[in-house]
């Protein structure tokens, strides 16, 4: 048989005109591979693969291929099996070629190299793919002996050993008195903020994290030793003063001193806070330490003095002090000094608190470490951060005599493994991961170690990846004789006209400064054929969306500049200003013009920057709500005008669907006010990685449910899974499902049984099959996405089982910590799988695009920084990793490092591209060259505006004159404004509404016509589809609004807004979220004042309005405190007073209020309302009355559920006399059917149970007739759901059982309290009830006609 012939591809390995340097198996050990994006890198590797197994004759088996991403891993090994599969094939079926004929450079497989592939072929799974976690995931199992490791050592989570040991740790370690950490955690404990739980969070996230902890404090003890002694010898001469009666002679000496005017408040009070710390001898050493760095020494030693002498004034400067105060000042000077030299001076208050957790940090992370590995070791277990400090540690073993290391057992056994190390993605290693195949590979003379990487690419510095560690490894390789450093120059993802832009805009200066040893290289296009073809002319391959300015006079802003004395206008200007008060324009021009109607052209002209300047309105917000609803316009339109996409690869064209286009953003933020856009334009999208697929509910409730079948012995964890989707059985009803429902048991034992039995597959199919949870979800939501997200989980966890060897129990261990670490379920590439996505727009994080790309992309945002840090992670002069804990400002090194990764994650956003890229400009505003149009702070946006300014004039000037259509055709920009009018977007806003309710209710048609074809969910004999799923809206759970107050007052302000519109209104869209985001910030119980058309408002406020203002900020400070306090210790004390001055209420009252922002006064107000409150008899009924301090069966804020039976028809309940005239023709949306509240208080009082909400409403008097129209004017609604909630939770079926179990629902105003009965107590009649239900249920088959017009 004569042998197959491969031409071999890759640049790597084909000399060309583009390439002169290829790859040679006989001589290349050493090798750097960098390649740009879209540039074939995994293509290459494959021929790589097959050069050394095909020419070198290295198995495959022993060639180690690396990766960083789970999903790099899968994809590698796919490719590489279809293409020996494909070669094999192509071989015993006699081919003479495979592929494209050519003279070039080409593999023969002959006979013998057959019988290799074929062996591979047939052993494929034994070939070493690998993430380099689970590279050292498998050294750890494999070589458990050479690593010094128990066999059955087994992996296990940080965050759950944290948990265990942190509390023991604190107890047994730092806050014992002979501890030398007691003082310093007294100190953060009394005087920080306290929280133990932020402390543990930090020094958690701070565990795995390499590099130098700055400030290099000393430990606190010895700083306190030598405080001590300069205390002593300040407190000594200052004692010798306080002999005498009278003023300190510092105060004197400062007060004839020639303070400058500004400075001089704040070094007095410095000074003053010094001498009573000096003073106050009951302070401890610590204690005075403290208040000397809050007394900020600095000002004092060093004080600011004018040079004119003052009149009055005797000295200069603290040089012409008298030799007794210059004393004083010396010993002043020498603390001053060693705190300076310590970085222990603060420059606002507030800093002191992150002082002494940041000193804190640094002392207790080393032992917490020690302690944690301890405790790991006598455990057998470890993280999966230890799998590579555990790896390097026995490859390098550190030898104590300092000299050179031997061979370690581990290093031996792996180089007898492997001949060829391949990391992929190189550029995202880390310092201990290149130690490791340093050591393993290129110090070795016998083994080969290829990497491939981007370094424009290294994205990933939060995680830990260091581009300067790929910067190093690179040198390091390349300084060896037998090295070679490759690249791959030929673009196969991109039309020629978007890479000979991306070109330009790359090339331009600025990009890529740092670090030193980053370049770009001009990228050639490796396939012309790539294009695509737009009828619309002015669409070039990059095209620009130039965001408009705005300019708004506003009057307030005139008052305002009227008492400026660096107001840039006369007189006469600001008159005209005043006139044209209100003007609102979306150019410079259109401005311009309408000031000079006013001022006169000369006025106008004379002051044209200074009025660009001022009226600028730079408002972020609305511009990227514009660029938004551009983009989505832009999006319709290319669907509409029969875009055609040619990829390359088949001879023609295919139309632009929605899938092959993909908008790219910064933050998840952004990408909500884009998803809006689409919506109102009738667009599908997708989210991609929206919270992360471990991040769901879905992931949640797995993990819930597998840890019951893995530990089915603790009924504690069945009742947990019961609550879940799988099962839907109530929280009342789970403890008693373990008696009544035998099945239940049974089936857990035989899960557990297939999961001892390494039947795991076959356990997760039954799973579906028993809960049937797919097919309900399906139904009842409808929720296609959970049901992805479910079958897509159990799909990774089997794979991992299958890929890894790992048991259920560690399956879930790993599950655990995806959950927990979002950062690691993104490196398991957890893309959220839906088919009916393959027809939506994709809207992605920059991060989240790496590696894939689109036809078409459109940056959109990038225009917010990012959150401030509490820890600074950089590099020193030396190349050093650093973190710092606490210093003053933002490092420089810090900002250099973090602009230069926000260049390199626009370069991974703008390559993703194909065929056209869309960018927003922001121009600079005319005069006034560095401001621009629109404000934003260091981001994205910042690092890409400067490389685009040139290529905008350019477009301009070519716009102004035309050039030749041949030159026109060569310029791959174009622009276009960005302008979009409030009533277009109204327009777009109310047809997406019309359509939408119908489309979704088509949709459940469609899906409940396919369901109730199978057997699977059952109805009644004749049930019509309208009863079928009128019965299941009832029971399902979904989406829910989180408050009822938010949709009043939503109400409310849609009222005030607009207050002469007439029947042709639209549903108010309410966000919904899902169950898992129920945190949410108390809505206001009243206006944030008092309500102005009140005549008593006018006339007589509450006292209580001086010392706590009305507003939400005051009921959620006092919700929170009726919420956390102790009952108990309200009901033990005989008054405000008694109760207040206790130590551990006034510590958690004070607390509370430093929270909120109230002052001392305020807090004794609130302290005294919430006590008059709980002690004042309450009258429930005809012949019980209570004080609420005595209930002690209570649940506050007890969150529930509450299905509409039609989401799609206004919201409507009895005890109104019309629903229309109620709402002022409003109808509320509601997603999935549920409405969720939060009930204040719910107690059992006399075996009857009650419902509670606090006002904190300021009402001109609080008379029983007041509240009660309060209540009606406002709560009406509210107290009907929460009777019907509540009925519903306790499963009240009858009249009887209603009297019986049901006590009423109380509004207590708490304001009124402490002088008069303020509340007011409802119990509605079971009639009524029944009619507020029956009135909800009613079916609607029709809407309103206010709705249908």
């Amino acid at each position: 048989m004569p042998p197959l012939r491969l031409l071999k591809q890759s640049d790597l390995l084909q000399k060309s005109s583009n390439t002169m340097e290829v790859f040679q198996t006989s001589r290349d050990r050493s090798v750097v591979v960098e390649a740009s994006a879209g540039t074939g890198k995994t293509f290459a590797l494959e021929e790589l693969v097959l050069e050394l197994a095909l020419v070198e004759r290295i198995p495959l088996q022993k060639i180690l291929l690396v990766t960083f991403t789970e999903k790099a891993t899968q994809e590698l090994r796919t490719r590489l099996r279809s293409r020996l599969r494909e070669i094999v094939d192509a071989a015993q079926s006699g081919k003479a070629w495979l592929g494209q004929e050519g003279s070039g450079s080409r593999w023969e497989i002959d006979a013998p190299r057959l019988e290799q592939l074929k062996a591979a072929l047939l052993d494929f799974d034994a070939v070493p793919i690998y993430t380099i976690h689970g590279f050292c995931n498998r050294l750890l199992r494999e070589f458990a002996f050479e690593n010094r490791l128990l066999f059955d050592q087994q992996q296990a989570n940080t965050r759950e050993l944290m948990e265990n040991r942190f509390r023991l740790f604190l107890r047994s370690r730092v806050l014992p008195p002979d501890s030398p950490h007691a003082p310093l955690m007294r100190l953060f404990l009394v005087h920080a903020e306290g929280n133990l739980e932020t402390l543990k969070s930090e020094l958690l996230q701070l565990m795995p994290q390499q590099g130098r902890l700055i400030p290099e404090w000393p430990p606190f003890s010895d700083v306190m030793q030598t405080f001590q002694k300069l205390l002593e010898d300040l407190r000594n001469l200052d004692q010798r003063w306080r002999k005498n009666p009278g003023n300190h002679p510092m105060r004197e000496a400062f007060w004839l001193m020639n303070l400058h005017g500004s400075s001089e408040k704040g070094i007095l009070s410095s000074l003053d806070r010094i001498i009573e710390v000096l003073g106050t001898e009951d302070l401890s050493t610590e204690e005075c330490f403290l208040h000397l760095i809050l007394s900020q020494p600095q000002k004092v030693v060093r004080p600011r003095c004018t040079k004119n002498m003052k009149d009055g004034k005797q000295y200069a400067s603290p040089e012409d002090l008298p030799e007794a105060e210059k004393q004083w000042m010396e010993a002043l000077g020498k603390i001053e000094g060693f705190l300076a030299n310590n970085e222990l001076l603060v420059e606002k208050p507030e800093q002191l608190k992150k002082l002494l957790k940041a000193w804190l940090i640094r002392e207790l992370l080393p032992p917490l470490r020690e302690d944690l590995e301890r405790m790991k070791l006598e455990e057998g277990v470890y993280d999966f951060d230890d799998m590579l400090r555990i790896v390097e540690e026995n490859l390098i073993p550190v030898q104590a005599s300092g000299g050179e290391n031997p061979l370690s057992p581990l290093t031996d056994a792996v180089r007898s493994q492997y001949e060829v190390a391949i990391v992929d993605e190189f550029q995202d290693t880390d310092p201990r991961q290149w130690a490791i195949f340093n050591h393993l590979f290129l110090k070795s003379t016998f083994h080969r170690l290829i990497v491939i990487g981007d370094p424009k690419q290294a994205i990933y510095g939060f995680r830990g990846a260091e581009v300067l560690t790929y910067l190093d490894a690179r040198d390091s390789m390349l300084s060896r004789r037998d090295a070679k450093r490759l690249n791959l120059q030929r673009n196969f993802r991109s039309s020629e006209g978007l890479l000979d832009g991306l070109n330009r805009i790359f090339q331009s200066p600025g990009w890529f400064k740092n670090p030193a040893g980053m370049t770009y290289s001009d990228v050639l296009c490796g396939n012309p054929e790539i294009k695509l073809i737009d009828p619309l002319e002015n669409r070039r391959p990059i095209h620009f969306f130039e965001i408009q300015p705005r300019f708004r006079i506003a009057r307030n802003q005139l008052e305002k500049m009227k008492q400026k004395p660096s107001n840039p206008f006369p007189d006469e200007m600001m008159a005209a200003l005043k006139r044209a008060a209100g003007t609102n324009c979306r150019s410079e021009v259109d401005f311009l013009k309408a000031v000079s109607r006013e001022t006169g052209p000369e006025l106008c002209g004379k002051y044209r920057n200074d009025l660009l300047n001022t009226f600028l309105d730079s408002n972020r917000k609305k511009s990227e709500q514009e660029l938004a609803e551009t983009i989505a316009q832009e999006i319709k339109g290319l669907l509409e005008r029969k875009v055609l996409w040619h990829d390359g690869r088949e001879k023609q064209g295919s139309p632009l669907k929605e899938h092959h286009i993909c908008v790219l953003f910064r933050k998840t933020s952004e990408g909500e006010i884009l998803s809006k856009a689409l919506s109102r334009n009738g667009i599908a999208y997708a989210f991609y990685k929206q919270r992360g697929l471990f991040q769901t509910r879905e992931a949640r409730e797995i993990l819930d449910l597998l840890n019951a079948v893995v530990q089915e012995d603790q009924p504690q964890r069945i009742r947990l899974a019961l609550l879940s989707r799988f099962f839907g059985i109530p929280l009342e009803e789970t403890a008693s499902a373990l008696t009544t429902q035998p099945k239940l048991i049974f089936h857990f034992r035989r899960w557990k049984q297939m999961a001892m039995d390494g039947e795991t597959g076959r356990l997760f199919q039954d799973l579906l099959e028993q809960t049937r949870v797919m097919e309900r979800e399906l139904f009842l939501a409808p929720n296609e996405r959970g049901v992805t997200n479910i079958s897509q989980i159990l799909e990774y966890l089997q794979q991992r089982i299958r890929e890894h060897g790992l048991s259920l129990a560690e399956a879930l261990r790993h599950l655990q910590r995806l959950i927990e670490d979002k950062s690691a379920a993104e490196e398991n590439s957890d893309l959220l799988r839906l088919e009916s996505e393959e027809n939506a727009v994709q809207l992605m994080t920059m991060h989240s695009s790496k590696g894939l790309e689109f036809p078409v992309v459109f940056i959109f945002g990038g225009f917010s920084g990012d959150p401030p840090s509490e820890h600074y992670r950089y590099h020193d002069e030396h190349g050093q990793r650093v973190i710092r804990l606490f210093g003053r400002g933002v490092p420089e090194a810090f900002d250099e490092e973090t602009e230069a990764e926000r260049q390199r994650l626009l370069y991974v956003a703008l390559t993703r591209a194909g065929g056209r890229l869309y960018l927003p400009y922001v121009n600079f505003l005319s005069g006034n060259k560095p401001l621009r149009w629109m404000k934003y702070k260091p981001c994205c946006q910042q690092e890409l505006m400067p490389s685009l300014d040139p290529i905008i004039e350019e477009i301009h000037l070519q716009n102004e004159d035309p050039s030749p259509s041949s030159t026109r055709d060569a310029f791959p920009f174009s622009s276009s404004t960005v302008i979009v009018s409030d009533t277009t977007q109204n327009r777009v806003a109310d047809q997406k509404q019309e359509n939408s309710d119908t489309e979704l209710f088509q949709g459940i048609e469609e899906e409940l016509e396919n369901l109730m074809k199978r057997s699977g969910i059952p109805h009644q004999q004749g049930e019509s589809r309208e009863d079928f799923i009128h019965a299941l809206k009832k029971k399902r759970r979904g989406f829910v609004v989180t408050s009822f107050s938010r949709l009043q007052k939503e109400r409310e302000h849609g009222r005030r807004s607009n207050p002469g519109r007439d029947s042709n209104f639209t549903l108010p869209h309410f966000e919904a979220r899902a169950e898992d985001d129920f945190e949410e910030t108390r809505e206001a119980d009243e206006p944030e004042s008092i309500n102005a058309e009140s005549p008593a408002s006018s006339k007589q406020a509450d006292p209580s309005m001086l010392k706590l203002p009305g507003g939400a900020s005051t009921g959620n400070f006092l919700h929170e405190i009726l919420e956390r306090i102790d009952y108990a210790q309200v009901l033990g004390s005989t008054s405000t007073e008694e109760w207040a001055q206790n130590s551990g209420v006034r510590q958690q009252l004070t607390r509370i209020a430093e929270k909120h922002g109230f002052s001392e006064e305020s807090l004794k107000e609130a302290s005294s309302l919430v006590w008059h409150t709980l002690t004042r008899s309450i009258r429930v009924g005809e012949s019980s009355s209570l004080k609420l301090a005595e209930c002690e069966k209570r649940i506050h804020e007890m969150k529930f559920y509450f299905p509409l039976p039609d989401s799609r028809m206004p919201f409507t309940l009895l005890g109104t006399e019309d629903s229309r005239s109620l709402w002022d023709g409003e109808g509320w949306r509601v997603k999935s059917g549920f409405l969720n509240g939060s009930i204040d208080l719910v107690f059992e009082w006399e075996g009857r149970v009650y419902l509670l909400d606090w006002k904190s409403n300021l009402l001109e008097n609080y008379s029983k007739q007041r509240l009660a129209e309060a209540v009606c004017e406002h709560y009406l609604m509210q107290l009907q759901i929460y009777a019907l909630a509540t009925v519903r939770w306790l499963k009240l079926h009858d009249e009887e059982a209603y009297k019986k179990r049901f006590g009423g629902i109380l509004y207590v105003f708490l304001r009124g309290m402490k002088d008069v009965d303020a509340f007011h107590f409802e119990r509605p009649s079971w009639t009524k009830l029944k009619a507020y239900e029956s009135e909800l249920e009613r079916p609607r088959r029709s809407y309103p006609a206010a709705i249908s017009a």
